[in-house]
């Protein structure tokens, strides 16, 4: 069962990089940038990072973001993303649909649902990525009220 699950992590990702190559053929080309993750952050209920972490991140993700018609309007993007939780599955997003919030100096933000805020940094080498999710549950479900999956793009 623990292979099927390595074979599916590192299958989503090439798969949605083909299927985005695929749909961007038919017009201008997106910019596509993928990589790792690199670490989380957790905070606590009480508002402190938490030392360590409530456990630690790996992954990949492949952000695709569609052309750009209107200057410093951020266009639509689309994310693929596999969470490894201490070295083990743990959440996989096949194809999310991002909505855009803003562009800013090569920062690109975008949301998906009022808990989820995505950013691209587009300003640093290797550019960097943020998955930062606010929850909403009064802490009875987690001992955080909110983390962020950290990476660090491969192009």
């Amino acid at each position: 069962m623990q292979n099927r699950k390595n074979i599916l992590t590192y299958m989503v990702a090439p798969f949605s990089i083909l299927v985005i190559s695929a749909s961007s053929s038919l017009g201008v080309q997106p910019q596509v940038y993928l990589g790792k993750l690199t670490h989380g952050e957790f905070v606590s209920c009480d508002g402190q990072i938490l030392d360590p972490p409530a456990y630690a991140v790996g992954g990949t993700w492949v952000l695709s973001i569609d052309a750009m018609t209107q200057p410093q309007v951020p266009p639509p993007a689309h994310l693929t993303m596999v969470v490894l939780r201490d070295g083990t599955n743990y959440l996989a997003f096949p194809h999310i649909e991002l909505t855009p919030v803003s562009l800013q100096d090569g920062i690109y933000t975008y949301a998906w649902g009022t808990q989820v805020t995505a950013t691209l940094d587009t300003n640093t080498t290797p550019a960097t990525f943020a998955w930062h999710v606010v929850f909403d549950d009064n802490c009875t479900t987690r001992s955080y009220a909110s983390l962020t999956y950290l990476g660090v793009a491969n192009n």
